[in-house]
């Protein structure tokens, strides 16, 4: 099923598409810049409100799961995540998406949107989108790079 991240914040932003496979705890973290070659940062608003399934303080109580088990597993646990999504969205409140806090940035929100649910006609793009590449777009990254104790390599 087609799916749209998103986050309330850059950073959060950031941290949940291209960063999203680092490791948290890891001594030496590191990024391929060549990653971003084709990730854009748009800013988009919903056309209506949506619905989200909430992953975060008593979210987690709601569906029986851990944050741990759902937020905080690394890249290789992904196929499981999957599944609990796929329950998620099968769940008779048709949500539109999930809401979480970032694994990496917890003081932004981050998104899943399902795109059978939310159609591309429904979200408004409301400034132009920044490639992360390059200029501006690969400053932020580098910022938050920065800040999360991660290096970029080329």
């Amino acid at each position: 099923m087609p799916t749209l991240y998103a986050a309330d914040r850059t950073p959060g932003a950031i941290s949940e598409t291209v960063f999203h496979d680092v490791p948290v705890d890891s001594p030496q973290k590191r990024v391929r810049i060549a990653r971003f070659d084709t990730v854009l940062l748009s800013t988009i608003a919903p056309k209506r409100d949506l619905r989200l399934a909430r992953l975060h303080g008593r979210g987690f109580h709601r569906v029986g799961v851990s944050r741990a088990k759902l937020i905080e597993s690394e890249a290789d646990c992904y196929p499981q995540l999957a599944r609990w999504g796929q329950a998620l969205h099968d769940c008779p409140a048709n949500a539109d998406g999930l809401l979480w806090r970032s694994r990496q940035y917890d003081d932004s929100y981050a998104f899943l949107l399902f795109g059978d649910r939310v159609r591309r006609r429904e979200l408004d793009v409301v400034a132009p989108s920044l490639p992360l590449a390059i200029g501006r777009g690969l400053e932020l990254v580098a910022e938050f790079a920065e800040d999360a104790e991660t290096t970029l390599i080329a």
